[in-house]
Order: C-alpha cells, then sequence, then structure tokens
C-alpha cells in the first residue's frame, strides 16, 4: 500500500480541514450506527426474546466501551497536543501507553463477564427466554473483551494523528463483514444470538489485522511500541489518562447505568413486544447520534493541535465551525425522526401497533437528538483544552447527575414514556449547562485553557 500524505493539521482552509478529518470519522461512525440497526434486523427475524435479550446485554458492553472510550480519548488528545507541540515521541508514547492498558483491562473484564454474566442479567430484570439468549450473547462476547479495547484505542490513534481516513476505512470493512457474516451464521448457520456474537468478534479481530499492518508499515506519523515503556515514567505518564480518561469512561459508565434503569423498567412496564419496539427505536435514534459524535472526535485533533500550538485565535474558529456543522445536523435528524417516525419503524416491524408505539417513542426521542448537536461539540472544546472539570460537568450530565435520577423516576409516573421522556429532557438541560460554561467569561477562560 502507497503512504499517503496525512492532514496538515495547521492548514490555514479551517473548514475545508474540519471536514477532511471528520467526515470519514462520520462514516466510521454511521456504518457502526448502520450495522447496529442491520443486527437488530437479524436478530428480530430470528426471534423477539433474541432482540430483547441482545438489548439487555447492551448496557454491560457499555462498561467495556467505556474504558475504551477513555482510553482512546485521552490518546488522542495527547497525540494531537504533541504534534501541535512537534513531539512525535511524546505522540508515539501516549499511543504504546493506551494500547498496553487496553491489553491488561481487557484480560481484567473477560474474566469479570464470565464469571457474573448470569447474576448482571438477572439484576437487569432478564426472565425465561430472554435470559437464555442474552446470556448466550453476552458470554461469547465477553469472552473476547480485549478485541473491543484494542479495536476503539486504535482507532482512536489513528484520528488522533489526523488519519481519520484510514480509520473510517477499518470500520467500514469491519462492520460490513459483520452484516455480511450475521445472516450467514443466524440463519445459515443456525447458530441464532451467538451467530451474532461470532460475526462481532471475528469482524473485530479483521479489524485488528488492518491495525498491525497499519503500524508495521509504519503509514501513519506515529509508530506504538508497548516493548519500549519499560523506560516509561508510568506516574507522569498516567497523569493525563486520570485527567481525561477517567471523566471520558465514566460518562459512559453513567451512560450504561442509565440504560439498565430505562431498560428496567421497560420490562416492569412494558411486554416483550413493546421492549423490542423501544429497542428498534433507540436503534434509529443512534443513526443520528453516532455521527456527531464521530463529526467531534474527528475534528477534535485540529482543535488539539491548536490548543498544543497556543493558538487561541485558530482554536475558537475551529470550534465554531464543528459547533455549526454539528447544530445543523442534529435538527435535521430530529425533523426527519419527527416527521417519518412511522416510516423508520414500519421497516422493522410489520405489526400495526407496534409501528405506532415505536413511531410515539421516535417523536420523544427526537427532542434529544436535536440538543447533542449542541452540546458534544463544547464537550469535544474542553477535552482539547484540557479543561477536564468543565469536560465532565457537560459529558456526565445527559447520561449522568440529571439523567439517572429522571431515569429512576418518569417510568413511575409516565410508564412507557417516561423511558424516553428522560434522554429526552436530559438532553435539552445539558445543552444549556454547556452553552453557559462555554460563554460565560469565554475570552479569559481560554486563555486560561491554552496557557495550561
Amino acid at each position: 500500500m502507497r503512504k499517503r500524505a496525512l492532514p496538515d493539521l495547521n492548514d490555514p482552509a479551517i473548514m475545508r480541514l474540519i471536514l477532511r478529518l471528520a467526515l470519514p470519522s462520520v462514516a466510521g461512525l454511521s456504518i457502526n450506527a448502520i450495522n447496529q440497526v442491520v443486527d437488530a434486523f437479524f436478530v428480530s427475524q430470528y426471534a423477539l426474546s433474541a432482540m430483547a435479550g441482545v438489548t439487555l446485554s447492551i448496557p454491560c458492553f457499555m462498561l467495556v466501551g467505556a474504558i475504551g472510550h477513555g482510553l482512546g480519548l485521552t490518546a488522542s488528545t495527547e497525540i494531537g497536543r504533541a504534534l501541535g507541540r512537534d513531539n512525535v515521541q511524546d505522540a508515539a508514547r501516549s499511543a504504546s501507553l493506551a494500547l498496553a492498558l487496553a491489553i491488561g483491562f481487557g484480560v481484567s473484564v473477560a474474566i469479570l463477564i464470565t464469571l457474573f454474566h448470569g447474576p448482571i442479567l438477572h439484576l437487569l430484570g432478564a426472565r425465561n427466554e430472554v435470559f437464555t439468549e442474552a446470556s448466550i450473547y453476552m458470554r461469547i462476547l465477553g469472552a473476547c473483551s480485549v478485541l473491543v479495547l484494542l479495536q476503539i484505542v486504535c482507532d482512536f490513534i489513528a484520528i488522533g494523528e489526523g488519519n481519520s481516513r484510514f480509520s473510517m476505512y477499518t470500520l467500514l470493512g469491519s462492520f460490513g463483514l459483520n452484516m455480511v457474516l450475521d445472516p450467514i451464521l443466524i440463519f445459515g448457520f443456525e447458530l441464532g444470538v451467538a451467530g451474532a456474537a461470532w460475526a462481532t468478534i471475528i469482524s473485530q479481530i479483521a479489524a485488528l489485522c488492518a491495525y498491525v499492518y497499519y503500524f508495521k508499515k509504519r503509514l501513519g506519523r506515529i509508530h506504538p511500541d508497548v516493548g519500549a515503556l519499560h523506560a516509561l515514567s508510568w506516574r507522569k505518564a498516567l497523569v493525563p489518562f486520570g485527567k481525561l480518561g477517567i471523566p471520558a469512561s465514566t460518562t459512559t459508565i453513567l451512560a450504561s447505568i442509565c440504560f439498565a434503569a430505562l431498560m428496567q423498567a421497560a420490562t416492569r412496564h412494558g411486554n416483550e413486544e413493546e421492549l423490542a419496539g423501544l429497542a428498534i427505536s433507540l436503534r434509529i435514534v443512534l443513526l443520528a447520534i453516532l455521527p456527531i459524535i464521530g463529526f467531534c472526535l474527528g475534528a477534535q485533533p485540529i482543535l488539539s493541535y491548536a490548543a498544543g500550538a497556543g493558538n487561541q485565535a485558530r482554536f475558537e474558529a475551529v470550534f465554531t465551525g464543528i459547533l455549526l456543522y454539528c447544530a445543523a445536523f442534529s435538527i435535521t435528524c430530529a425533523v426527519i425522526a419527527f416527521l417519518f417516525g412511522d416510516w423508520l419503524i414500519a421497516a422493522f416491524v410489520s405489526k400495526a401497533e407496534l409501528i405506532t408505539f415505536g413511531a410515539h417513542l421516535l417523536d420523544i426521542l427526537a427532542i434529544q437528538v436535536a440538543f447533542v448537536g449542541i452540546y458534544q461539540p463544547m464537550v469535544s472544546r474542553f477535552q482539547a483544552a484540557h479543561n477536564a472539570r468543565r469536560a465532565a460537568i457537560v459529558s456526565m450530565a445527559p447520561q449522568g447527575y440529571i439523567q439517572l435520577p429522571l431515569a429512576l423516576f418518569l417510568p413511575m409516573a409516565f410508564g412507557l414514556d417516561g423511558i424516553v421522556i428522560a434522554p429526552a429532557l436530559a438532553a435539552g438541560l445539558t445543552a444549556l449547562i454547556a452553552v453557559a460554561l462555554t460563554f460565560s467569561d469565554r475570552k479569559t477562560l481560554l486563555i486560561k485553557e491554552l496557557s495550561s
């Protein structure tokens, strides 16, 4: 493979550079969302109990993803800031440390899930056939947690050095393979939910093979070397992973707890069909939310580079561009979800009552989508500037200290409607907090961020 020139993170054509880095990341996470929807389609065609079981296992794997997100986000931010200082060696150290931590955490998590998946599912409210299907799915995927973490970290490393294009190609290939394998393993080999799990694992192995090639052939700016970490000052090196990684991981952990609370409420207030309708609505919402997150992740290295170089004017210009793009996209998606909810749900199920129920939930969830495009760029701003406190305040709000109480109490008052009102209301309140933190004494704040 011919080595491509990577984008110049200091390119003066800011809006073009944002699109060049962000769109591949959007494509990668969009195909992830599409893969989730396609996976849901095949599993739901196999059995509604299988669909419900896979959905109930999601909180556990969100915890695994939380660890990967914390490690990867820290590595990506540190890589961008180091490259802004023209220090490639520091960037390589951050990448190497993230990979080493991913291996350690991955093995530990695999052991825990293998030993305790049964009690976890009982805690989430799984019963009878739903428990059986969820147990099969969780046991297989949980044992391979290290693959999940390594793939997430590798994606962030490529994005952090500005090579979101390679990350996109890898994700496209991985998720494309997953979508091909799903019907073959689920129906062709009659493996059911086990087939869905094995399709995911095989796809992750393929993605990791691509990254082995990427690093071996030195297709990027930095070259991780886990074996060279023995000479590292671990205490100093781990500080950014604690400062940025822990809040980022905590955000996803809180999201998994909220999701678990919502699913538990759904099992209390709804039947198997309604739980499946909720699962489909949530998967559709991912089609809008994941591209927004992908856009911010892809463009964040430009912010980190400007922060590392101490270029305040460029930092502001990049942030404004990211915010405009994300807000426009999220509002457009919200309008589409609100107007065409019936049609979207009907793509998965044919029962009229279930279509009406799912579309009703989607109308409420559209509010959540509209606000994600406002607060997510502000999280990226704070993370790139190493303002961990403000990043944590905003990022932990929509799935944490705001949504969690709502997730516990709103279903009691509104039943199944309360399950989707909680994330919608939390997203709106989070957007207000994010705007207040960003624009309160903005100039002084930014100077302080960059000088730190």
